[in-house]
């Protein structure tokens, strides 16, 4: 629009603020509000500006809204009116060094993990801690049966009195519950979160893959994606994530599916904002 006239400037400034507010607060422009842009009617407003270069959902708004509108969709966003009034947040790279400490700590669980062993009995997970631990051996605390045994195994002198074994494997009870370690835990939430491949993790951790179409897979999903916006029957990790952070950043979680607004969007009300700063209201 920069070849056209001052007049032409404002009348397609106008027009365009005047379409903006009709799709973002849902109000019908008349008459009235085409004359005041300097135009005859709504319609010839949005043809002209279409003339002038303006994107389709711009000047096709109206007829876009005659058209018979279809069901409106569970994953379909509302619009919100107003953000409301501005409150400032300090940045978030201030977590930054609390991230990373925690970041290096998971990295120090998972090579932990080693160190641990898991059965699964009926409903329990039975976990056992496993670690190399120096044994020291004496010719007068064994018997000499023993002793023979340990001397051929590790080549021992005839006159060796003691040996010394330094990788010998220890276990140790690690408890029973109805399901894996708190750190594991931990480590797969954390892995789904950051869009991990769930089919890997379950076949690494598991000796058989349950079929694709097993409630198995279903359920995983709703762990990780399920949203009771979604009609789903419970808020999986990514839902809860975002509302702890709500919280956790100052806002409020409240019920029902979350607005959101594009990058697009969050511009259009930029834009408005700045012209209703200047004088202009929605009805220019």
């Amino acid at each position: 629009m920069g070849s056209l006239s001052k007049h032409d400037q404002k009348r397609a400034l106008t027009a365009t603020l005047m379409l903006c507010l009709e799709q973002l607060q849902g109000v019908e422009l008349g008459k009235q509000d085409a004359e005041r842009a300097n135009f005859g009617s709504v319609e010839a407003m949005r043809k002209q500006l279409g003339n002038w270069g303006a994107p389709d959902w711009l000047t096709h708004g109206e007829q876009e809204a005659k058209k018979p509108k279809p069901a409106k969709s569970a994953s379909a966003s509302p619009r919100p009116k107003s953000l409301g009034p501005s409150r400032e947040l300090p940045s978030a790279g201030n977590a930054t060094p609390l991230f990373r400490e925690r970041l290096e700590a998971l990295l120090e669980s998972a090579e932990l993990l080693k160190h641990m062993d898991e059965d699964l009995r009926d409903k329990y997970f039975v976990r056992t801690d496993v670690d190399t631990t120096p044994v020291y051996f004496s010719r007068d605390l064994v018997s000499e049966e023993v002793w023979e045994i340990i001397r051929e195994q590790h080549d021992l002198d005839p006159d060796d009195t003691d040996f010394l074994v330094t990788d010998a494997r220890n276990k140790l009870p690690g408890g029973v519950a109805k399901s894996p370690s708190e750190a594991l835990a931990i480590l797969i939430g954390v892995y789904a979160l950051a869009g991990g491949r769930m089919e890997l993790l379950v076949d690494a951790l598991q000796r058989d893959l349950p079929p694709a179409e097993s409630e198995v897979w279903e359920e995983i999903r709703l762990c990780i994606e399920g949203s009771k916006a979604n009609n789903d029957k419970r808020d999986g990790l990514k839902v809860l994530a975002r509302h702890l952070a709500t919280w956790v950043r100052g806002g409020e979680v409240r019920p029902g599916k979350p607005s959101e607004l594009s990058k697009a969007d969050h511009g259009f009300a930029l834009t408005i904002t700045h012209y209703r700063k200047h004088g202009l209201t929605d009805m220019v």
